[in-house]
C-alpha cells in the first residue's frame, strides 16, 4: 500500500556537472549543491555535461528520527549525501520506503527494525544515509 500527500514530484531535476566511472555529479535546480550519486550497474548517463537531467534518487537510511525543528537539507553541500532532513511525502509500506522532500525528492528505504508506516505524511525526519545512493536517470 502506498500513501501519499496530495501533490509532490517524485522526480529529481538537476544539471549534470560530471559523469565518470559509474557516478554522476548533479546540481539540483536553483541550488548550489553538487551531489554525487552512483548510477545503476550497466546504465550510462543519457545526457551531456551541462545539460538538464531528470531521474529518481534511491538510498538506504540508517536510524530515522522525527525532527522537531529546522528545514530541509542535505549535508554535505558538495559530495555524497550523508545527512538528510526532509518531509515525508509518500509511504510505500510494501517496500518499507519513504519519499522524502529534501533538496531533491529521495526514495529512502528505512533501516532494519523501523517501519516506514510509523512515519506520518508531513513529518520532518532526520537520518544518516548509507553509502551508495543511486540516481536512476529517467528514460
Amino acid at each position: 500500500m502506498t500513501v501519499q500527500s496530495p501533490i509532490f514530484p517524485t522526480i529529481c531535476r538537476a544539471t549534470l556537472l560530471s559523469a565518470a566511472d559509474g557516478r554522476v555529479v548533479l546540481r539540483p535546480a536553483a541550488t548550489e549543491y553538487a551531489l554525487i550519486f552512483d548510477l545503476p550497474a550497466g546504465i550510462a548517463c543519457p545526457v551531456e555535461i551541462g545539460q538538464r537531467i531528470t531521474g529518481s534518487v534511491h538510498a538506504r537510511a540508517q536510524k530515522m528520527h522525527v525532527a522537531t525543528g529546522g528545514g530541509e537539507f542535505i549535508e554535505p553541500l558538495i559530495g555524497h549525501p550523508r545527512i538528510v532532513q526532509g518531509k515525508v511525502r509518500q509511504i510505500d509500506a510494501a517496500a518499507n520506503a519513504l519519499l522524502i522532500e529534501a533538496v531533491v525528492p529521495m526514495w529512502m528505504t528505512v533501516a532494519a527494525g523501523q517501519s516506514a508506516s510509523d512515519m506520518p505524511i508531513g513529518a520532518l525526519v532526520n537520518f544518516y544515509v548509507e553509502s551508495g545512493a543511486i540516481f536512476r536517470p529517467a528514460t
